[in-house]
């Protein structure tokens, strides 16, 4: 249906003020942010067209800016603000994953749920350390690792030292998984099993190490031997 077309009552911007945007579908809602069509597609067709290049609203999250001027063609205007709105819609969600994990104050758990919400959308893997205090106060919490797509490597000095600096009494890591999986690896495992014994000899408490996927995450489980 071709949106210049359309009866007016129809129109995605109408429809929003007559029914509310819970109404709306998504290619309604992406068409919105749009505004206009372009070589000789209306709105709609440029919004459906998009959100099956990228497989839906998961896909067009994890889209760059870049992405959206090579794949969808839209310029700079549309692709910036596709962009914004939907990193406004992933902080809300960070932000209330982290909440509903904390009850309302920052926890160690918040902390990775926030961490895990803002790293859905990563295509590299990324370490991230979170430092307590001896009454589980959370210290500080930050990317400690930067990594490619097929695994991030672990600076053990920084963190130590970090961990000392900060006169931390406790660690927990988190690093992300863009495959979608939260399966843990041998190499995650042995990795798990390493940083215990390091922090352990710092008298430092390792609280944990969990891997994070599509907004979510769980925990490294190993035996002694890290397996």
């Amino acid at each position: 249906m071709k949106i210049a077309l359309a009866p007016a009552a129809e129109m995605p911007r109408e429809r929003l003020e007559r029914m509310g945007p819970e109404a709306l579908s998504l290619s309604e809602i992406v068409a919105i942010l749009l505004r206009t069509g372009n070589r000789g597609k209306n709105v709609l067709e440029v919004s459906s067209e998009l959100i099956r290049e990228f497989g839906g609203l998961p896909g067009l999250v994890r889209a760059s800016f870049r992405e959206f001027l090579e794949v969808g063609g839209l310029g700079k205007a549309k692709a910036a603000t596709l962009v914004a709105a939907l990193e406004l819609a992933r902080r809300l969600y960070s932000e209330e994953k982290a909440s509903e994990e904390s009850g309302g104050a920052e926890t160690p758990r918040s902390c990775l749920a926030r961490w895990s919400a803002k790293l859905a959308r990563e295509t590299r893997e990324f370490i991230v350390a979170v430092f307590t205090d001896s009454k589980g106060k959370v210290l500080e919490d930050s990317r400690i690792s930067w990594g490619g797509l097929d695994g991030a490597v672990l600076d053990m000095k920084f963190l130590l030292k970090r961990a000392v600096r900060l006169d931390a009494s406790g660690v927990l890591l988190l690093h992300n998984h863009p495959d979608g999986s939260l399966r843990a690896s041998v190499e995650d495992r042995l990795l798990t099993a390493h940083v215990e014994r390091k922090l352990e000899a710092l008298g430092i408490d390792f609280l944990g190490h969990f891997v994070a996927a599509g907004g979510g995450f769980e925990e490294v489980r190993y035996d002694a031997s890290g397996r």
